[in-house]
């Protein structure tokens, strides 16, 4: 885990400041960068059905190509539009780490444990965020060339990960079978699927939706941040990197295993609740922000709730999943839903910022979404068959609630268990 997530790290981070402290890309350049990764989540779903036609080894050594190789190739780019393309070359490979994700993490953890398993696992994640930017911004500061030693390096680094990963999958199994092909016909078979399994589970569509709301509030933050910390606050890379990704990543390291047992305990919803209107301060603090500390405190803010936005966002679709086989399609219908909250909020971010000029406007809009998402999450537990366990009354029309009775006993476990987003 510490190896393979250098490479985001870098890719979400530190190429949208080298796009605008390096070739100066302008405000919609750099929301071109920012949104390139969360928008190619909509493949999401296509590739779990790669997943589903080749051994997990396989697949990882596919994902790996697409994902990493792009990264290296950023490191010879001579102006925005090439590391422009390098970006959302990468962004598509990595649309396909979350279906190998929880698949693994369904078919290598039991119930039992999972939740605390993910919050340890959040440990080597976070830390490999937290060294690749210390040593990506102190070097950048130093030499603004130095993105064409280190983007290398990383893919190599996320290729040692990889093959980790590929002799933890073990042998092929009789489930990692490809399935045979059905031509053409099968590239609506995803979404198709995608909206099926949303309309008839609806606790999963009802905690999707609630994530949607979240996420424009995210996306609506992320867009703006480069723009704001190097128009606003006039930073350079080492500032950005020490006051706001480090602290960020320091603060989820510090609360990512007490909150994995927040979570057993109180379920995924009623914990996303908490955090998401915890996380409305996040906006108002960026606004506030005249500096470095003021930068840290919205950065320490937006960490320790995202280190429980990170249990829910992934187990909880990995719990809702009705079997094992279904693990990858559910978490990558939500994936696939983090591409369309960025293609739109990132868009819709941005543009609130140039028509009024001013970043109080779209950062409010962002506070009143994470206000909103925290009202949908806490109906959400507290309706009968969610995650705190209540059994559905049986007066119920079956026809309706069929689909969560039939997730009702594996959200509950979430009790024991612990799903962003990303953004």
């Amino acid at each position: 885990m510490f190896l393979v997530t250098i490479s985001p790290a870098l890719v979400m981070m530190i190429n949208p400041l080298i796009a605008r402290l390096r070739f100066g890309a302008g405000e919609w350049q750099s929301f071109l960068m920012t949104a390139a990764l969360p928008t190619s989540m909509l493949l999401s779903v296509f590739w779990s059905e790669v997943l589903a036609r080749m051994s997990a080894r396989r697949y990882l050594l596919v994902y790996w190509l697409f994902a990493a190789a792009p990264v290296a190739l950023a490191a010879a780019a001579h102006s925005f539009w090439h590391l422009l393309a390098c970006q959302l070359a990468a962004s598509v490979g990595m649309a396909g780490w979350a279906p190998i994700h929880g698949t693994l993490l369904k078919r290598l953890y039991t119930d039992r444990v999972r939740g605390r398993v993910h919050g340890a696992l959040i440990v080597p994640n976070t830390l490999s965020g937290v060294v690749a930017l210390l040593v990506a911004g102190a070097w950048l500061t130093a030499d603004g060339e130095a993105f064409r030693i280190f983007l290398p390096v990383t893919a190599l680094l996320h290729f040692a990960g990889v093959t980790v990963l590929m002799w933890l999958a073990g042998p092929k199994r009789e489930k990692d079978r490809p399935r045979p092909h059905e031509g053409l016909r099968s590239l609506m078979t995803p979404v198709l699927n995608m909206r099926r399994t949303l309309a008839e589970d609806r606790a999963f569509y009802r905690y999707e939706a609630a994530f949607m709301t979240y996420g424009a509030g995210f996306m609506i933050c992320e867009v703006l941040f480069p723009v704001l910390v190097t128009d606003k606050l006039n930073m350079n890379y080492d500032e950005v990197a020490k006051s706001a990704h480090v602290v960020v990543r320091l603060s989820m390291l510090a609360l990512a295993f007490p909150m994995g047992i927040l979570v057993d305990r109180l379920g995924p919803s009623r914990t996303c609740a908490a955090v998401f209107l915890y996380l409305a301060l996040y906006p108002i603090g960026l606004g506030l922000a005249a500096g470095p500390v003021g930068l840290a405190v919205a950065s320490a803010i937006f960490g320790s709730a995202m280190a429980g936005v990170m249990h829910g966002w992934m187990l909880g679709p990995v719990a809702m999943a009705p079997t094992a086989e279904r693990v990858a399609q559910y978490v990558s219908i939500h994936s696939t839903l983090v591409g369309l909250r960025g293609i739109v909020f990132q868009g819709v971010g941005m543009l609130l910022y140039t028509v009024s000029g001013a970043f109080y406007v779209p950062l409010i809009v962002a506070a009143l979404c994470f206000v909103w998402a925290a009202r949908q999450m806490w109906r959400l537990g507290r309706r009968p068959g969610s995650d705190n366990g209540v059994p559905a009354p049986p007066s119920v029309d079956p026809r309706e609630h069929a689909p969560v009775h039939g997730t009702r006993d594996l959200v509950a476990r979430q009790s024991s268990v612990t799903l962003y987003s990303s953004g």
